[in-house]
């Protein structure tokens, strides 16, 4: 970001920009994390400054990563949860598979908390009808 700001300030084009970070983006990948982070970050300074500089087939493109992103993270964090159930209660049913399946980021988030605190299938299946 501290590039992108000395970029501007020194009066470079948005085109010469893109230019530079498209050789950037060649030569160095950043791990998907911090990407993230590099891509939100800069889209605030753009705001900020009303000037972006990337296009919005780029921009489209970038947002969807993010929503892809996101998905694979709420995937990964059910997965998780699940294999967390099984190892904590044994095998549970497919209905209530369906079910955790369709809770949204933060009741699954609250079922990470609660989930040691369950005895038995009745538990959970109790807490998933609350």
């Amino acid at each position: 970001m501290q590039l992108v700001r000395q970029l501007y300030e020194a009066g470079y084009s948005a085109e010469q920009i893109l230019n530079l970070f498209n050789f950037l983006d060649w030569i160095l990948a950043l791990p998907k994390r911090l990407d993230t982070e590099f891509w939100t970050e800069l889209k605030a300074y753009e705001q900020e400054r009303q000037m972006p500089y990337i296009t919005s087939v780029e921009r489209i493109g970038f947002e969807r990563g993010v929503k892809e992103e996101a998905q694979r993270s709420l995937e990964r964090e059910r997965a998780f949860i699940l294999r967390l159930l099984n190892r904590k209660l044994g095998s549970i049913p497919d209905a209530t598979i369906t079910q955790i399946n369709a809770l949204s980021i933060e009741h699954l988030e609250a079922l990470g908390e609660v989930l040691l605190d369950f005895e038995s299938i009745k538990d959970l299946i109790a807490w998933l009808e609350n």
